[in-house]
């Protein structure tokens, strides 16, 4: 695992092969970051200072040193430490606003699309076009992605978003967040180009057939210590809103009109800082509004699990961030997981890598989504089949 400096281009310029540890996680949907510790040796001195973007072997992100600091440990042992955080901070030093809403007597910016062109719009406006001011446009940045998109299907439905004045990375963070996408600035070799991508991944569970299933269970030897836990503490599954002049019913995705009784779990959302007076984008914002209240009022399913190190799964071969793989426990109890965090290690033990992977649905076994059955085209959803 190869250390790379990067020079004022993005280029590799010189090699780090000579360190005492390395840890360095990507992450899906938040910045990275990494901690190098080497010998405090003249070389390294000189090329690990604060500023200076290092690459990774195994990684397309890009990290800047932000501290560096120079110990003697207990075994008289004089070392540098240097630490940061991938390119993705850029986005917290730019404000996320079109400077012009702010003035209005609203003063709301409010952007429609579907989450992932807004969060790819108000990018571009800022950091490409350089609205605001030229100087936050990102060095070296391309219109477009980089990579294809996932066969994870983005989110079509479109809002108007309302964006608050404040840094772009939590603007383009928390909707992400709210609608399962990633945001990463990716760096295309040394072509001296980077890519500001929202992404969401490939699904590589069992119930398709058009990648090869990655899948981690104590049967195969990739994952132990698995743990279970269900609860409905905290949840809801509708929300009323309510604004200055009007009132609406938002449904989670287990309730509808017909959910009643001791199935009903109410929030109540306060929509009255909404000012809209045109019926169908007041609707719009607050149906947002009672969506992202009914976000944070999930039922929680945890299975989780340790995955082992070794792991015969190679990132970037066989997943990437964002991608869906499963997770399954020794009873066929399967979770679908998202890749989150890849994290690489390397120390006197050797060198390692392994995926950080995060809840994203439970199947049940016995259950229709258990069979796998694609063409199913009728009957209830909560059936069963006989094993």
């Amino acid at each position: 695992m190869e250390v790379y400096i990067l020079d004022d281009f993005l280029r590799r310029t010189a090699v780090v092969d000579l360190y005492e540890s390395l840890i360095w996680t990507d992450r899906y949907a938040d910045k990275g970051d990494f901690e190098l510790v080497v010998p405090s040796l003249t070389q390294h001195r000189r090329l690990l200072v604060p500023g200076k973007q290092l690459a990774l072997t195994d990684s397309d992100r890009v990290m800047t040193i932000e501290t560096a600091d120079i110990k003697t440990d207990q075994e008289g042992r004089t070392l540098l430490t240097a630490t940061g955080v991938s390119l993705e901070q850029m986005l917290e030093d730019r404000i996320a606003t079109d400077g012009v809403s702010w003035m209005t007597e609203s003063g709301k910016w409010v952007v429609p699309g579907t989450p992932g062109n807004v969060c790819r719009e108000i990018f571009k406006l800022i950091c490409i076009d350089g609205a605001l001011n030229i100087g936050d446009i990102i060095p070296f940045i391309q219109q477009g992605a980089y990579y294809p998109a996932g066969s994870i299907p983005e989110t079509a439905q479109e809002f108007a978003f309302e964006i608050p004045i404040g840094t772009l990375y939590k603007a383009v963070q928390d909707i992400c967040k709210m609608y399962d996408l990633g945001f990463r600035l990716v760096r295309a070799g040394d072509t001296s180009k980077l890519h500001f991508e929202i992404y969401t991944g490939d699904d590589r569970t069992t119930q398709q057939s058009v990648r090869t299933p990655v899948i981690f269970s104590p049967d195969l030897d990739n994952l132990q210590n698995v743990s279970e836990m269900m609860s409905i503490a905290g949840t809801k599954n509708m929300a009323y809103v309510f604004s200055k002049t009007s009132s609406l019913i938002v449904y989670g995705n287990d309730a509808g009109p017909d959910t009643a009784g001791f199935d009903r779990r109410v929030l109540h959302v306060d929509a009255s800082d909404i000012d809209e007076t045109d019926p169908v984008i007041l609707d719009t914002l607050m149906y947002q509004k009672g969506a992202e209240a009914l976000a944070a009022h999930r039922p929680l399913t945890a299975f989780d699990g340790e995955i082992n190190q070794y792991s015969k799964y190679k990132y970037m071969r066989d997943y990437r961030l964002g991608d869906l793989v499963e997770m399954r426990n020794s009873d066929g109890a399967t979770n679908h997981m998202r890749v989150t965090e890849q994290i690489f290690v390397s120390d006197a033990q050797g060198d390692r890598s392994y995926p950080t992977l995060t809840f994203n649905r439970l199947i049940t076994p016995g259950s229709w989504d258990s069979w796998g059955n694609e063409t199913w085209d009728g009957g209830d959803p909560d059936d069963v089949w006989d094993e």
